[in-house]
């Protein structure tokens, strides 16, 4: 048993210190994690313990190949017969001898293709969920961190790589790790071939919990193995190797199977074939063994980081001490450890630089035999029909092509000349006379083989599960209810598929935190960019300590301070079943529009929500911006990103100033109307005064005219007791001058209506007198 943990632990027994991994390098930064991760030194593999854990891989490693031959056989001949390759070499003499050809209807392929491109017409992200409310902000940026590790590894293309794997063979597989940063990003993610991985075939678990081992093979060129694994000891190791393989058959070693060195073997094919100027190159084959021992290690118990492997390093573990909220405890449990190893010995040994615990590489499984669990794929299933599809081509073509000859001997002279002219459309056959010779064709034979082609057809599909309607093909459905159900029966037959690759980016993801939180320490920025390819500008690890450096009022600052699960975003693998849920949901809204628009408006951004559309999540933004409707998934007591903070200053800005200028059009309004009763008093007051004006000077006018009568009367009186002074009197009115007018008042606002003079009237008496 590997144990040599004693000196390794030393780092963290009887004392605890807060310290941060400075080196940029994260393979270095393995080696001091403070984790059992101390590499056995190339001078001390030769151990009997290391010699007995060197013994024991590879014969497990012999052990799986021989065990999951059979299976990895059929595999690979799945594999050919989705890339055309569906007639064996045997197969295809036979055909050959008998004038056949050997004809490739592939209607597998279209099947397995439109699996594959609804996988990857519903990409979408993921989410990153905090264990504790005050980890929120720390969850937002490790979603941008994998984000930009998803960006730069290119693991969407990997994950549709893996998938195909997973339904043509049966199995396929993702790998999460570190790497030295002169070779890209510390963490890299990417897809392994399923020939180059032996798994434990006593494992039954979907996430492969419960292996004990998992192998990778790969071929390396021996001088960059020995650049790999320097020392006089590792290159004494790797010339023996080179040694054994080049002595071999074609150059391989029995060390595999045909599946795992096919193109080595086409190599080495090429290398025994006559080329001039022929270049030797030496190859050696590494395994890489992740294995489960029994060890003594640290972990953590309690707090949000409970149960994993205690890391001196790790801010986080840290913070949980000091706080008392979680404990350092000494057990014996599982861990996992790595080899790497060739037929001539072992070069590396060392227990799992992760802290999760678990092998790197993620299964996805497609099905699994309930007998071995050994996975096979859609194509297992489809074989035979598809191969009874092919035959009957071939011999169809045959039976429509050839005609049969039953003749007596002799009846020809030349039986070579015989068969090409009959084989011709316009043949002309001369027999000698007295000798029978009849040509048959058996055609209604060959509308047989194509009546049983089309049943292939259809049971391919029933088999696959993916009908006409999936396939956008016309059928006797011609109603949409129709429609709809046979596209459901299509989604449902492949949900299962779909839910495995589920699962396998929940397991694969939960693996991508863990090393996320591990690794990138250092303080970085780094750039994401949206749908519309819009750059954002990320920092993460910016260290802001507390006031007074107590651990209760530390402030966090780096993404290793909070534990955060990794979550699929949603349900993207039953797009079919969405789109007629969204068909009916709009068609309601459509009806709820005509008599009740505001529940319609209402709902409106759920709707867009459920649709598959690009910039889907902008769409809704904005919808909600203009109906006033909150997100039902945000967390009302979180606290605001400095997005939303500088969008809600910036809105409150606006409401300021649009309320501002409400205020001065409305201040502007007061005093225009203020103004006008200004004006308006004004004007009543010049109105008064005019008034009284006019009624002073009537007053005036009424009191000369009662002046005039009364003098008028007098002198009448005098006139008529004097009537010999009435002459005189009427040439002395006549020669006085009328008196002058009196002044126009002036005019007012609303200058009213002239007022007459009145006139002195005369008593009747005075109009007689009057010449």
């Amino acid at each position: 048993m590997f144990t040599d943990h004693d000196e390794d632990n030393a780092a963290y027994k009887g004392h605890i210190v807060n310290s941060k991994a400075r080196d940029t390098d994260p393979m270095n930064r393995i080696e001091v994690t403070g984790i059992d991760t101390k590499v056995v030194k190339a001078d001390k593999l030769d151990t009997p313990d290391k010699s007995r854990i060197f013994r024991n891989l590879l014969g497990y490693f012999r052990h799986e190949i021989q065990v999951q031959a059979a299976n990895r056989g059929e595999m690979a001949r799945d594999e050919d017969f989705y890339d055309n390759d569906q007639w064996t070499d045997q197969e295809r003499n036979i055909l050959m001898r008998r004038g056949q050809q050997p004809l490739v209807f592939n209607v597998i392929s279209t099947t397995i293709n439109w699996m594959l491109g609804t996988q990857r017409r519903t990409r979408t992200d993921h989410k990153i969920l905090p264990r504790r409310k005050e980890g929120a902000k720390d969850a937002e940026r490790k979603t941008k961190i994998i984000k930009y590790i998803d960006d730069v590894n290119r693991s969407g293309f990997h994950v549709s790589r893996a998938f195909k794997d997973q339904i043509v063979a049966g199995v396929g597989w993702m790998e999460i790790g570190v790497q030295g940063e002169d070779a890209g990003e510390p963490i890299y993610n990417r897809h392994e071939s399923w020939r180059n991985i032996l798994n434990d075939s006593l494992a039954t678990e979907m996430d492969n919990s419960d292996a004990r081992y998992l192998f990778r093979t790969k071929w390396v060129d021996a001088d960059m193995t020995t650049m790999l694994f320097p020392g006089e000891r590792n290159a004494d190791v790797i010339e023996r190797a080179v040694s054994e393989h080049s002595s071999m058959f074609r150059g391989l070693d029995h060390q595999s199977d045909e599946h795992m060195d096919m193109q080595e073997e086409l190599y080495d094919l090429y290398q025994v074939s006559e080329i001039a100027d022929r270049v030797a190159r030496d190859r050696v084959r590494l395994i890489e063994c992740w294995f489960k021992l029994p060890t003594e290690s640290h972990f953590l118990k309690g707090g949000q980081f409970s149960g994993e492997l205690f890391d001196v390093r790790s801010n986080g573990h840290m913070r949980e001490v000091e706080a008392k909220r979680a404990s350092v405890v000494s057990k014996v449990r599982m861990r996992t450890h790595y080899a790497i190893f060739c037929e001539a010995g072992l070069l590396m040994l060392a227990p799992s630089p992760y802290r999760h615990n678990r092998f790197p590489f993620t299964p996805a499984w497609c099905y699994r035999k309930g007998r071995d669990n050994q996975p096979y794929g859609m194509v297992r299933a489809m074989r035979d029909p598809q191969s009874d599809l092919n035959k009957r081509a071939a011999k169809s073509l045959q039976i429509l092509s050839t005609n049969r000859t039953i003749m007596d001997d002799g009846a020809v002279r030349d039986m070579r000349r015989y068969k090409e002219e009959v084989a011709r459309p316009d043949a002309i056959i001369v027999k000698k006379r007295g000798y029978d010779l009849q040509i048959q064709t058996d055609t209604n034979l060959a509308a047989a083989h194509m009546e049983l082609m089309s049943r292939a057809v259809d049971m391919i599909q029933q088999i696959g599960g993916v009908t006409d309607e999936n396939l956008g093909r016309k059928t006797n459905a011609t109603s949409g209810k129709a429609i709809t159900a046979r596209q459901d029966q299509g989604a449902l037959a492949t949900a299962f598929i779909f839910d495995n690759l589920r699962l396998a980016r929940q397991v694969h993801g939960e693996k991508k935190v863990s090393v996320i939180e591990q690794f990138m320490t250092d303080e970085r920025e780094f750039r994401i960019t949206n749908m519309r390819g819009a750059p954002e500008y990320v920092t993460i690890n910016k260290m802001q300590p507390g006031p007074d450096d107590d651990p209760e009022k530390w402030e966090p600052s780096d993404i290793t301070e909070f534990k955060a699960d990794f979550l699929v975003e949603e349900d993207e693998f039953s797009a079919t079943i969405r789109q007629a849920q969204v068909e009916e949901l709009m068609a309601l809204l459509t009806q709820l529009a005509q008599t009740a628009p505001e529940i319609a408006l209402s709902v409106l951004d759920l709707a867009v929500e459920t649709m598959d559309i690009p910039q889907r999540d902008e769409i809704v933004a904005r919808i909600r911006k203009l109906s006033g409707q909150k997100d039902p998934d945000e967390d009302e007591n979180a606290e605001p990103t400095p997005e939303q903070m500088a969008e809600q200053e910036a809105e409150a800005a606006a409401q300021e100033l649009q309320n501002r200028m409400m205020m001065l059009e409305l201040a502007e309004k007061e005093a225009k109307v203020a103004e006008t009763l200004a004006r308006a008093q004004k004007a009543g007051a010049d109105v008064a005064k005019i008034e009284a004006d006019i009624g002073r000077l009537l007053n005036e006018v009424k009191g000369s005219a009662i002046d005039v009568q009364i003098r008028a009367l007098d002198a009448a009186e005098r006139i008529l007791s004097t009537p010999a002074i009435a002459a005189p009197a009427d040439e002395i009115l006549r020669s006085v001058e009328p008196p002058p007018p009196m002044p126009a008042p002036p005019a007012p606002v609303e200058q009213p209506a002239p007022v007459e003079q009145p006139q002195p009237q005369l008593q009747p008496q005075q109009e007689e007198m009057m010449p």
